[in-house]
């Protein structure tokens, strides 16, 4: 795999962890924090800017 999938967050060098019956856990938990932790920097973001508008 070249290329970060759509919706993915990891790069191709840690994609093939999830293929092994033990990095699957490992892979998935870590797509979900890092998921998590963009949301959040995102809402962050955006209440940032309707801060500084008003």
């Amino acid at each position: 795999m070249g290329n970060k999938r759509k919706g993915q967050l990891t790069t191709d060098i840690e994609w093939y962890n999830h293929l092994r019956k033990i990095g699957k856990r490992f892979f998935w938990k870590g797509e979900r924090i890092a998921e998590k932790k963009m949301i959040n920097e995102n809402l962050t973001e955006i209440e940032t800017e309707e801060n500084k508008k008003l």
